[in-house]
């Protein structure tokens, strides 16, 4: 023996977080693995390893890669066509309201209400808490 165990002719890995990760790392994160996946990750590990509750380690892994996060492929249809909007007759017919909100108190205001005009452009900034309803905001 090479002083390894072994289970069902795979390498026994120990429960040792870091042991397993350095495994699904390299499997994972590696060029020639190039981020294949959960289910191809764990093909590719349970070649050679085993341990308890692996696929669901090597699952939560690959829900957690960074990089497989933001280069996911999008699994919807196509969007349609863009349609522009309608363009208002008049100033402040149509506006957008957004909030700044948990911002350090400043004359006992701690959020800011944005109001902008979608014609002009013009805005209009507005001292209110962080705890406005859409009613105190009208």
């Amino acid at each position: 023996m090479d002083g390894l165990w072994y289970f069902c002719d795979k390498i026994y890995v120990p429960n040792i977080l870091d042991l397993q990760q350095r495994i699904a790392e390299q499997h994972h994160n590696s060029k020639i693995a190039g981020h294949a996946g959960c289910w191809k990750t764990l093909e590719l590990i349970s070649w050679n390893y085993w341990w308890p509750h692996m696929s669901r380690f090597v699952g939560e892994y690959c829900k957690a890669c960074d990089l497989c996060l933001r280069m996911k492929s999008q699994r919807h249809k196509l969007m349609g066509e863009l349609h522009p909007l309608p363009i208002p007759d008049n100033h402040w017919d149509t506006v957008s309201v957004n909030f700044i909100s948990e911002l350090p108190k400043s004359h006992g205001y701690d959020a800011i209400m944005v109001v902008v005009d979608l014609t002009s452009k013009c805005g209009h900034f507005i001292p209110t808490h962080t705890t406005a309803t859409a009613l105190g905001s009208a």
